[in-house]
């Protein structure tokens, strides 16, 4: 009888230990319940919206060029860019651009024409950890630009080298197109709700080459000059919608 006793009190001692063991197994230890209690209290990071709407902008020194009829070219062009997570921001950009030019031997190059651009530009600055996306852009991006335009040639002397003497001649109405790509650099500043001031600074390559000997177009609308790479500054002002 006594050893059926001495076992009824070991078996309940071990029913009585077994959920503080396991209990004590389960609980974590402090170490870990510090990291966790931390990860409880830390903010999460402010989730951002894919599509925050549009900006619609006017390049303003072509303008001032264009009124001041400042140089023998002039230019006028927009865009509108899309943010995508104030991160991404693809634009579309549309001008209207052309020359009245004199050579040295008074030969007059005269054009006009659309041109479009389209590409994507990043934000490149970084985030503070827990602060909200800012409105202040430090942008790089490329661009892909295209133009379709008529131009004339005249008063144009050529020179018989084999004869001698000169003639000259007139090319009127002829049609090129002319594709380039640009790498973008610049900042955007908002200066008033929803109102951003900005510019760029544009490497602006030509791709493709005239043929030698042919007549070709001495300026192209959108791109400028025409030889192989120039550079090109924008300002620009826009609204946010």
């Amino acid at each position: 009888m006594q050893s059926i006793y001495k076992y009824i009190i070991s078996l309940l001692f071990c029913l009585f230990l077994y959920p503080i063991q396991a209990q004590e197994k389960n609980e974590p230890a402090p170490e870990k319940k510090v990291q966790e209690q931390k990860k409880k209290e830390e903010p999460k990071e402010p989730e951002v919206k894919f599509f925050n709407g549009f900006t619609v902008q006017v390049d303003v020194a072509s303008l001032a060029t264009t009124a001041l009829k400042l140089g023998d070219s002039y230019s006028m062009e927009g865009g509108i860019q899309f943010d995508l997570k104030k991160k991404y921001y693809p634009v579309f950009e549309l001008g209207v651009a052309g020359a009245d030019k004199f050579s040295s031997a008074n030969a007059e190059f005269k054009t006009n024409g659309l041109f479009g651009r389209f590409g994507i530009d990043m934000n490149m600055m970084k985030k503070k950890k827990d602060s909200k996306p800012t409105s202040n852009l430090f942008l790089a991006g490329v661009r892909i630009g295209m133009s379709h335009f008529a131009y004339d040639v005249t008063n144009l002397q050529i020179t018989d080298g084999y004869w001698g003497g000169t003639e000259t001649v007139d090319y009127t109405n002829r049609v090129s197109t002319k594709v380039w790509y640009e790498i973008v650099a610049g900042v955007r500043v908002e200066i008033i709700k929803n109102i951003f001031m900005g510019w760029t600074v544009r490497d602006k390559n030509l791709l493709g080459t005239d043929v030698s000997g042919e007549v070709f177009p001495a300026y192209i609308p959108g791109y400028g000059l025409n030889t192989s790479n120039i550079w090109s500054i924008n300002y620009t002002i826009g609204y946010h919608f």
